[in-house]
């Protein structure tokens, strides 16, 4: 077993640190929206109520439950990583384009087709990120670096949260749904500082 000293502890592999830096950025993202969405759809929204939030979570949910299981599935039948690669980052495009179209949403149709893109996108790209990670994780530190991963992106969750709820009140919902999409964008677009590794493998 690989046992790491504390001066070592956060010395781990670069494609690692790439998927971990990627999703903390998108995820800070999402943490723009995540203070202020109920709002947004109750309040500027035609006709919605918090019985539209709550079907919009659930088709949501439903789409990247069914449609994750025959996409990983696809994902182990294909040899190498470049396709969990081309999933993660197509996925992770998608999930940016989707907040970007909440600029443009005028009824709880529009909500609700946003909310399965989102679904889709979160099917593409959560077993091809996490094949990725597993494949390339290091021996004897599994624990402790799926604890990182989950440590940094709810942190970072957690701090742009609270910018949400500030962002929306001085500049409106299209300038947070505008940066949340941008900054979402970014992180997906990080990937790409490891798809040579990647490609060789």
């Amino acid at each position: 077993m690989n046992r790491v000293g504390w001066k070592n502890l956060f010395n781990i592999n670069k494609i690692l640190k790439v998927l971990v830096a990627s999703d903390v950025i998108i995820f800070s993202g999402w943490g723009l929206m995540s203070p202020v969405f109920a709002v947004f759809v109750t309040e500027q929204i035609p006709g919605a109520t918090l019985v539209t939030v709550g079907i919009a979570e659930a088709i949501y949910l439903a789409t990247k439950s069914i449609l994750q299981i025959p996409i990983g599935m696809k994902i182990d039948e294909t040899e190498g990583e470049k396709i969990d690669f081309w999933l993660a980052f197509l996925g992770s495009i998608l999930s940016a384009i989707a907040i970007l179209l909440y600029i443009l949403a005028k009824s709880p149709l529009h909500i609700y087709l946003i909310e399965f893109l989102f679904g889709v996108a979160g099917a593409i790209s959560y077993p091809a990120w996490m094949g990725l990670f597993s494949r390339n994780i290091e021996e004897g530190r599994e624990s402790f670096l799926w604890g990182m991963h989950s440590t940094t992106t709810e942190l970072s969750w957690a701090v742009t949260a609270v910018l949400g709820g500030f962002v929306a009140e001085k500049f409106g919902f299209g300038s947070l749904f505008l940066t949340a999409g941008t900054i979402a964008l970014l992180g997906s677009l990080v990937l790409f500082v490891v798809y040579r590794e990647i490609a060789t493998e």
